[in-house]
């Protein structure tokens, strides 16, 4: 079979997907474009690197005149479904960015595209393809927690850069000691923080094989001088359709190096992964309470993955898996039901604060029941346990 004939839109973030997909097995990369001189420029030089004969050009219509058979949608967030769209009505299949729609309009739009055209739609949440997020769910199919009854998720990434200026984004005081004149609020500036919760929200539907159902939510006060337009930070608390409590916190504006820290609750045991620490701890059905926790040294990667690759290897797996898929005739590994499943419950959960935290429902946006998760099909469950750290053992 032929290869996949690839483009990209957008190369700040797309770089990462230029990269990746231009070492991919079973993709040619054809083409990319950026409005953007400098990032085109960074793009030509890692083409040249490559000995690829991919096109660098400024317009998305240019790129689709090369006819790829598929589009790395890596543009402006709020500009995501527009641009999914563009590409499936032109014929191609669509890996997007989160989060990859901006409204809950938007959202259902991406939908009703993805079944009027019938094309092949995968979100590129790459935080689902981290390696400890493979134990968590092996430990709750092996029932070494009992029952899962709560599941936690917070995103800590401090993101002050929310003026666009032509050669990218800087904090509002830069603007103003520098007396930049062409600055403009970039898509992040006014986005409700919990609105980005796909990296949260979407591994750990995963993991528990749920859909969230309802929400409530409440937002900080909006202190932070370089991002006065949205709150400092957001914590939802979501019911699913199998009876799991979710609370996700999300904070762009609290200045602290960047982490992610997920947690597990269970009537007989437990899990947590922070990545400060790059280990997961685990306690267990069979455990006693006073020898503490099991620690595992699990991170974002498998010790064969490429961790050159963006996000612990993360990154070069969304490509590997979107390849495969559609050169293989399966599945899309988070579809557009999956993908909506992520990012409209923080859109609704910001309604809910908007309501001083009354609860609203979430739709249920699949034409069929939901009856399972096909992620693990995709990336498979590990046979046995990571080995365990010397921690236990010298304590």
């Amino acid at each position: 079979m032929p290869n996949i004939r690839v483009g990209i839109l957008g190369l700040r973030r797309g770089f990462t997907h230029l990269r990746n997909f231009l070492h991919a097995d079973g993709a040619d990369v054809i083409g990319a474009c950026d409005r953007v001189q400098a990032n085109r420029d960074r793009g030509t030089a890692l083409v040249a690197e490559s000995g690829s004969q991919t096109h660098i050009v400024e317009e998305f219509n240019d790129l689709l005149a090369m006819k790829p058979d598929a589009i790395v949608v890596a543009s402006n967030g709020s500009l995501h479904v527009e641009h999914s769209i563009q590409a499936m009505e032109a014929g191609c299949a669509v890996l997007c960015e989160v989060p990859g729609a901006f409204t809950p309009e938007e959202s259902w739009r991406l939908r009703e595209c993805v079944q009027r055209t019938g094309a092949f739609y995968m979100l590129a949440e790459n935080t689902c393809f981290w390696d400890f997020f493979r134990y968590f769910r092996k430990w709750i199919v092996e029932e070494q927690f009992g029952s899962v009854s709560i599941a936690e998720g917070e995103y800590l990434h401090y993101l002050p850069n929310t003026m666009l200026t032509p050669q990218g984004t800087v904090p509002p005081s830069r603007v103003k000691t520098e007396g930049i004149t062409d600055a403009v609020p970039s898509w992040r500036a006014a986005m409700p923080p919990i609105q980005y919760l796909t990296h949260d929200l979407g591994p750990l539907l995963e993991i528990l094989d749920d859909r969230a159902v309802s929400v409530t939510c409440q937002s900080a006060a909006s202190r932070s001088e370089e991002a006065p337009l949205r709150s400092d930070g957001q914590i939802a608390l979501f019911q699913t359709a199998k009876g799991h409590l979710i609370k996700i916190m999300v904070t762009l504006n609290t200045r602290r190096p960047e982490e992610h820290r997920y947690r597990l609750f269970g009537t007989l045991g437990s899990a947590e992964w922070f990545r400060y620490e790059g280990y997961a701890r685990r306690f267990t059905r069979t455990m006693e309470t006073k020898e503490g926790w099991e620690v595992f040294p699990v991170g974002f990667a498998a010790r064969d993955d490429d961790t050159t690759t963006g996000h612990g290897g993360a990154d070069l797996k969304v490509a590997t898996a979107f390849t495969n898929a559609l050169s293989e005739g399966r599945p899309s590994p988070i579809d557009v039901y999956r993908a909506m499943e992520y990012h409209l419950p923080g859109m609704l959960a910001h309604r809910s604060a908007e309501l001083g935290g009354a609860p609203v429902a979430i739709p249920d946006v699949r034409t069929t029941p939901f009856e399972g998760t096909d992620f693990w099909n995709v990336v498979g469950l590990p046979d046995v346990d990571p080995p365990r750290s010397l921690y236990n053992e010298t304590r």
